[in-house]
């Protein structure tokens, strides 16, 4: 029987690559989760080792793509689209108030024209801080996407945007005196969903976006609004981390969890909350490491991984 051969890094971005173009054209649904989060997800996991592209991860996609169908993508774009007098890109955003589809497209087709699409791309994550939650991890998933592909076809990209954000709902601003920070969300109850959207509030938070004031602004309210009714957890905070390997050398340990792992076992979901955990262990400082595995630990418990 002949042993598989390790592919390097260079194949596997090729792979994650065409599973990411794949994505982008299939329909979004509200009842399911959108497979292009779980290839970025399982992205950013395979990149904390490069020399050894994790395989178990990237065999799980090729699998869980196969149930999905991909369709045409129809964008009518007029080529000889001339540019009007007066274009503002809060137009975008009262189009999608609207719920027009219609002027959503036209705008874009406009703003194309005098804007770069990973500027588009910005204003529309702004957007989507401004509702519900779930179009952000949408398009955060597309804007980390795009940067992947180079920009490559980007063109086609609008309409998975332009569904996210139509399929969420606008809520009102959280504007408090005293916003709650990032660490002290850890001593809270949460859930999976929980760790998912705060670990890429926290990502998008310090992100190096030409928008920056303004979504650092946004993402601070849906914090406020997300996770400020939630009870304290019950952890012990003196009690010892089981994974002490996770501890010490940080989140590249979190591959040895995945290979430990049943491949029967391995779900979309599974793959997203390591992956939450992984952007919390990079971006909030080393000395809190301990609330993130508790957190870890607590749900692996849970769900009897």
């Amino acid at each position: 029987m002949k042993k598989k051969l390790q592919i390097d890094k260079l194949k596997a971005a090729k792979i994650i690559e065409k599973q990411i173009q794949f994505c982008l054209k299939i329909k979004l649904s509200e009842s399911e989760l959108h497979p292009l989060r779980l290839i970025q997800a399982s992205k950013s996991l395979i990149g904390l080792n490069l020399d050894k592209p994790n395989q178990k991860l990237m065999n799980f996609n090729s699998v869980y793509l196969e149930s999905f169908k991909e369709i045409k993508i129809e964008l009518n774009i007029n080529k000889n689209l001339e540019l009007n007098p007066v274009i503002d890109i809060r137009d975008l955003e009262i189009a999608f108030l609207n719920k027009d589809r219609k002027k959503v497209l036209d705008t874009y087709c406009q703003l194309r024209l005098v804007s770069s699409e990973l500027h588009i791309l910005e204003f529309l994550i702004e957007i989507s801080l401004k509702q519900s939650g779930e179009s952000f991890l949408l398009i955060w998933s597309l804007y980390k996407s795009v940067l992947f592909l180079k920009n490559k076809e980007s063109i086609n990209y609008i309409i998975y945007a332009l569904d996210a954000i139509m399929c969420d709902q606008f809520e009102e601003i959280s504007i408090q005196s005293n916003n709650l920070e990032f660490i002290d969300i850890l001593n809270y109850d949460l859930t999976c969903s929980d760790l998912d959207l705060l670990s890429h509030l926290v990502e998008a938070y310090n992100a190096n976006l030409v928008r920056d004031v303004k979504i650092r602004f946004l993402i601070q309210s849906l914090i406020n609004k997300k996770f400020t009714k939630l009870k304290l957890n019950n952890f012990n905070h003196n009690s010892e981390v089981a994974n002490k390997n996770l501890l010490e050398n940080g989140r590249k340990d979190l591959l040895s969890i995945i290979n430990s792992t049943e491949i029967l076992d391995l779900t979309s979901e599974f793959i997203l909350f390591v992956d939450s955990i992984r952007s919390l262990m990079r971006y909030i400082d080393k000395q809190n490491h301990k609330k993130i595995c508790l957190h870890l630990e607590n749900i692996l418990e849970k769900i009897n991984v």
